[in-house]
């Protein structure tokens, strides 16, 4: 057996999950190697599916589930129920494997996605006209630095406060996602360029928008960050759900503000 293969045999072995919208996918990597990954198109049917496609996974590789070494999970933002899905599913699985596990950010496994390095502002339609972004640094070498942090905003709001040039925006493919950045930047007297494709060198702005299964980004995220970032077996993750639920909304809007 070479080093190299004995290297690479030694290496963590990664189960990953994204559930946080309704293109949702598992993947498994070994150290910084993909091994296999597999997406569906599941309108709020994650939770009757997941574990289906986890076995699914695992026997096409030819994996047990007990030797998986650390379990990684998108943890927001999204839908509500995807990322409540995708949470007690890999901390249901890593508790009974005594497993470590790590949460990263949709948005930045959508980052991580592009392609393309540069400053990247990667966007999720979140809904009654707003979105999710936020902005990150990509480098050459695969290295996400997070510039910003998640923010629920319009998309004027968003385009009129950034200044960087060239800037790749990278989204989930909605049609009112396009749209909304589309015009939005229009209005301020833009240019927008839409690829389906990461460019060879970012050049103005561009919208790079396309279909996008994220747990592999989940997965190589985790593989860099383990095990100084690994949450222990029997510790609870934290969603990162930036907007408030409709009920805690109405929540608040019940309780009276104190006197001065």
């Amino acid at each position: 057996m070479s080093e190299s293969q004995r290297v690479s045999d030694d290496a963590p072995l990664i189960l990953a999950v994204d559930t946080t919208s309704e293109r949702g996918s598992v993947a498994l990597q070994r150290g910084s190697e993909l091994l296999a990954v597999l997406g569906s198109w599941r309108p709020g049917a994650h939770s009757q599916k997941l574990h289906e496609d986890v076995d699914l996974l695992l026997r096409r590789a030819g994996v047990a589930l007990e030797q998986i070494t650390l379990f990684a999970v998108a943890v927001g933002p999204g839908s509500f129920t995807g990322v409540r899905v995708g949470i007690a599913s890999v901390q249901g699985l890593a508790h009974a494997l005594a497993k470590p596990v790590i949460g990263i950010g949709a948005l930045e496994a959508l980052a991580y996605s592009a392609g393309v390095s540069g400053t990247i502002c990667a966007c999720r339609d979140a809904l009654r006209g707003d979105l999710y972004a936020q902005l990150f640094r990509l480098a050459p070498d695969g290295t996400l630095n997070a510039l910003s942090e998640p923010r629920l905003v319009r998309p004027d709001t968003l385009v009129a406060s950034l200044e960087e040039d060239p800037l790749v925006f990278i989204g989930d493919a909605t049609a009112s996602l396009l749209r909304a950045l589309e015009e939005a930047v229009r209005r301020i007297g833009r240019t927008l360029t839409s690829l389906t494709h990461a460019p060879l060198q970012a050049r103005g702005w561009m919208l790079l928008s396309r279909p996008i299964f994220l747990a592999p980004a989940v997965a190589a995220l985790a593989a860099g960050r383990f095990p100084e970032e690994a949450v222990p077996e029997g510790a609870t993750l934290d969603a990162l759900y930036v907007r408030p639920s409709d009920a805690e909304v109405r929540g608040r809007s019940r309780v009276d503000p104190l006197p001065d």
